[in-house]
């Protein structure tokens, strides 16, 4: 029947146009995706595909080939040929092909395209027909996001130390993850407070499921206010492979205004409020004027504190710590200053009295400023230097009667002897 049908077909192309049926006598292949299982395709795993390669044309493919161009994340297996080589086709007939494919672990829910091309006069001769095929993949992996954000204390603000950063961490895929770490890299401006305290290793995360990783981490005094976008990598081992698997998740750090201090400038000795006072002078950690602070002396400490922050510092005031190697006597180790607007400074001042016996050489005190934050007592702390540069003259009017004590001792034996 169906050889009656061709030379039916033959015949009334003959009759219409002998040109027309030149070029209708050829063969003319149609590719078609019949199956493929399992369905959906799984991440993982392997896809066996079947697909029809038929000819509706007049005239056998004397040299059919086909080759499959699998790209991510379909694969073939090392030693699996792409290419499929049938040979004669007769018109009206058919070939199946079947291929094995591999799917990528990391495969993600989706449809994704299979290309297949085939050639009736061989691949390297003839023109061939691409084909796209569609393969439905169902992701059996893990799949990440970014849960709560929580920060202690709750506002991040430039030069804190040893903020505790939490982050949940879910998993929403189809599979459960093994052997999690996060890591959590920090932009300029911020480091981590201590060795490995930017990375915390959550164990195993089950799909449905969420777990928390903690960090620590310090942010610079000159670290303005704004959003910051932070890299969280996650590593982690799927069920369907062996091998680590890794996610990018963006973690926001608000940074909030606040108060930042620098002590501008440091005086020593006796009326230092004075315009005109010419003693010791420190002007943001270089000396402007040399010490004139003698052992056995006292004068007062004047510490000029400047708020270079975004935001108003309230109730500030200054302490000093005392240091038990030090030559130094303060009568107030605090003073009070009061409410800092951004750009202002003030001054806290402190009397104090040096020891007469005091070794000549510059001094560090140790120094912190207290503020108030909100409701939230907040310090800074800093050093400024201190420098005992003259003995006292106390010391250079004993020296005289003990020299002249000696001479007249010295000049008795020698008279003694003398005779």
């Amino acid at each position: 029947m169906k050889e009656y049908v061709l030379i039916a077909l033959v015949v009334i192309a003959l009759v219409s146009s002998p040109v027309q049926a030149l070029d209708f006598a050829i063969p003319n292949l149609k590719i078609d995706l019949i199956k493929y299982e399992p369905f959906p395709a799984q991440s993982g795993g392997y896809v066996d595909t079947f697909i029809k390669v038929e000819n509706t044309g007049l005239a056998e493919a004397g040299n059919l080939e086909c080759e499959l161009e699998p790209a991510y994340p379909f694969s073939l297996d090392p030693g699996e040929s792409s290419v499929k080589s049938i040979g004669i086709l007769p018109s009206f007939e058919y070939a199946l092909l079947e291929y094995k494919v591999r799917i990528d672990s990391n495969a993600v829910d989706g449809y994704n395209e299979l290309v297949i091309r085939c050639s009736a006069d061989g691949l390297d001769q003839g023109t061939s027909l691409l084909e796209s095929m569609t393969l439905n993949v169902e992701s059996s992996n893990p799949e990440f996001f970014i849960g709560t954000v929580k920060s202690s204390p709750s506002d991040i603000k430039a030069g804190h130390e040893d903020i505790k950063l939490t982050v949940e961490i879910q998993n929403v895929g189809k599979g459960d993850a093994k052997l999690v770490t996060a890591n959590l890299k920090l932009p300029q401006g911020f480091v981590p407070s201590s060795s490995y305290s930017n990375t915390y290793n959550l164990g195993n995360v089950e799909k449905d499921s969420s777990e928390e990783a903690v960090f620590y981490m310090d942010v610079d005094e000159d670290v303005t206010e704004g959003v910051y976008e932070t890299i969280l990598l996650i590593r982690y081992k799927n069920e369907n492979s062996q091998e680590y698997a890794e996610r990018e998740l963006i973690v926001d750090l608000n940074v909030k205004p606040s108060p930042s201090f620098m002590v501008e400038e440091v005086r020593a000795g006796t009326s230092t409020s004075s315009d005109s006072f010419s003693g010791y002078i420190v002007k943001e950690g270089d000396v402007i004027s040399p010490s004139t602070i003698s052992q056995g002396e006292s004068g007062e400490l004047r510490i000029k504190l400047s708020n270079y922050g975004e935001e108003e510092a309230k109730s500030v005031s200054v302490k000093i710590f005392k240091d038990s190697t030090h030559p130094f006597d303060f009568e107030e180790i605090y003073d009070f200053i009061g409410n800092l607007n951004p750009g202002e400074s003030s001054d806290a001042v402190f009397k104090f009295s040096v020891d007469g016996n005091a070794i000549l050489k510059k001094y560090l005190v140790d120094v912190e400023i207290r503020y108030l934050d909100g409701n939230e007592v907040e310090t800074e702390r800093t050093t400024i230097p201190l420098e005992v540069s003259r003995q006292s003259s106390g010391n250079s009017l004993l020296f005289i009667p003990v020299a002249v004590v000696i001479l007249a001792v010295g000049l008795f034996l020698w008279k003694r002897k003398g005779k």
